[in-house]
């Protein structure tokens, strides 16, 4: 194009013919590229929709429930002391005798395709796939949903469904520092979730917040493979990421009961409630862990931690 016409519109008379026709059907090719985009866009926004909502984000529908233990406090005061599991208080007592720790080094965890040792009503959905190690139940929410682990690949399931594929609620995981070994488990068992605008996955934990909702339900249950759970809650906190000395998003064990209460009593200190639960070294505790609220790129945290009381 001759220099004396290029601050020329496009719809000016004095624009070139040739020039004003090929800009035109480059006009014209534009269009059709941004329609058939918007088209695509709004498929895949309807899709994620329709999995989000119909197909409960690649999540699989609950087992059958089996019966719990129920747990009973005290008429006087209310509060509840549970002592650890035989098997637990005699390890502790072997540990004192011998001067060694009471939690392993390292978090092992269970070999796959195991499917003979995992309970019964979870072996479908152990076969259908492998990372899963448990299964929560909270009630008066919707938070009836299947918890996998992924070591090596921590936040392998943040953005993926129970099936594998893109969820944009994710999979409830369990840190991969944690272990599950019925013979070695790590202190404490922390499992993140996301904190949905619509209620799923652990949108519904932070009703928590509210002591009312959790007299209402002071327990729960968390199902490893191997082992039916029920869990009393200790303490819930809000908290902002690196605000904390000892935060409880790096408390997966201890060495020392020194340790573990140095642990526990932080995350006692920040409990919004005084729910009258002590927990007691030895015993296995489970943290439930979310984001604070759900505006995008927030420091803040949720969490709950709870104290296993049955079976």
């Amino acid at each position: 194009m001759s220099r004396r016409y290029r601050r020329l519109r496009g719809d000016t008379a004095y624009y070139p013919f040739a020039a004003r026709t090929g800009l035109r059907a480059r006009q014209r090719r534009h269009a059709r590229w941004l329609r058939l985009g918007g088209a695509a866009a709004l498929a895949l926004a309807a899709a994620l929709l329709l999995r989000q909502t119909v197909f409960h984000g690649g999540q699989p529908e609950p087992p059958a429930p089996v019966a719990t233990s129920s747990v009973a406090a005290t008429t006087e005061t209310g509060r509840v002391t549970v002592a650890p599991l035989a098997a637990t208080r005699d390890a502790l007592a072997r540990a004192d005798e011998e001067g060694v720790p009471t939690t392993p080094e390292t978090a092992p965890t269970p070999a796959p395709g195991q499917s003979d040792q995992v309970l019964p009503q979870y072996r479908a959905l152990y076969e259908q796939n492998a990372d899963m190690i448990g299964w929560l139940r909270i009630g008066g929410t919707d938070i009836d949903l299947p918890v996998v682990q992924t070591p090596g690949d921590n936040e392998h399931y943040l953005r993926r469904g129970f099936d594998g594929l893109y969820s944009t609620g994710g999979t409830l995981f369990l840190d991969e520092q944690c272990s599950i070994d019925p013979d070695a488990p790590t202190a404490n068992w922390l499992v993140y979730g996301h904190n949905m605008a619509d209620g799923s996955m652990f949108g519904e934990l932070t009703r928590y917040r509210d002591k009312a909702f959790w007299q209402a339900h002071p327990t729960f249950t968390f199902d490893t493979l191997y082992e039916t759970g029920t869990w009393q809650v200790v303490a819930a906190l809000d908290t902002t990421l690196g605000a904390d000395a000892l935060p409880y998003y790096t408390f997966f064990d201890a060495d020392t009961k020194l340790e573990w209460e140095q642990r526990v009593n932080a995350i006692l200190e920040l409990s919004l409630y005084d729910t009258g639960v002590t927990p007691e070294y030895g015993q296995q505790l489970l943290t439930l862990s979310t984001c604070g609220n759900t505006t995008p790129a927030t420091d803040t945290r949720f969490a709950l931690l709870a104290v296993r009381v049955g079976d």
